[in-house]
């Protein structure tokens, strides 16, 4: 398949239309990135030889052992999406505490790293994945940093969002307390693009509807 894309690519008025591999174009002069999903480190590495033959830009998501090719990760250049570090290490006789050290083990070793999780309802709980993170070696800065300006550097949208800067998008969330900490966090304010979002929910509205109902004078 890479071997067609990489062909039609090069053709840049083909007479025949092919969809799929119209898509694959971007790959092969990295205006595109290929996103790879795999855990083991021989998959890893296979993945990056693979991206290597082909001059692809590549991001590796999951990367369960990317502790364990951290070297060749930074020498390529390859960032790390990290899926959910609320997880058990994969092997019996790993540490139990692993997955919440693997974004300190990694940004330590110079690699990029951007935490995310499975399903867009379970976006809630990424503050409180990076604040665990602080707890075994992340600064609290840096753990930010891996749930907003990496993951916009990652996506070729750091011009625009990532960072609270003069220029860019007005899309920031206002918290009382820690907003990395599950405890002292209470989202109040939230805007996308300068426009304020409306954070009332059923939850919240039920959450109201009891508390007044059983209230004890």
């Amino acid at each position: 398949l890479f071997e067609q894309a990489k062909a039609y690519a090069k053709n840049n008025k083909p007479e025949v239309v092919n969809q799929n591999l119209e898509a694959m174009r971007g790959l092969f002069n990295q205006t595109k990135t290929l996103y790879v999903r795999c855990n083991f480190a021989k998959d890893i590495l296979a993945a990056i030889k693979f991206c290597e033959l082909y001059n692809v830009r590549m991001v590796l998501c999951g990367g369960a052992d990317s502790w364990m090719v951290t070297e060749e990760l930074k020498s390529k250049h390859i960032p790390v999406i990290i899926e959910r570090t609320q997880n058990l290490p994969r092997r019996d006789d790993e540490d139990v505490n692993l997955p919440y050290k693997l974004p300190n083990i990694l940004m330590k070793k110079g690699v990029e790293v951007a935490i995310t999780d499975e399903g867009f309802w379970k976006d809630r709980n990424l503050p409180f994945q990076a604040g665990q993170a602080v707890a075994y070696g992340l600064t609290k800065e840096e753990a930010l940093q891996t749930i907003t300006l990496i993951p916009a550097r990652i996506l070729g949208i750091d011009k625009t969002v990532g960072t609270l800067e003069d220029g860019k998008d007005a899309t920031l969330i206002i918290s009382e307390g820690d907003i990395l900490d599950m405890k002292s966090s209470v989202v109040t304010h939230a805007y996308i693009r300068g426009k304020e979002i409306n954070l009332d929910d059923i939850q919240k509205q039920l959450y109201q509807k009891y508390l007044k109902k059983y209230k004890i004078d």
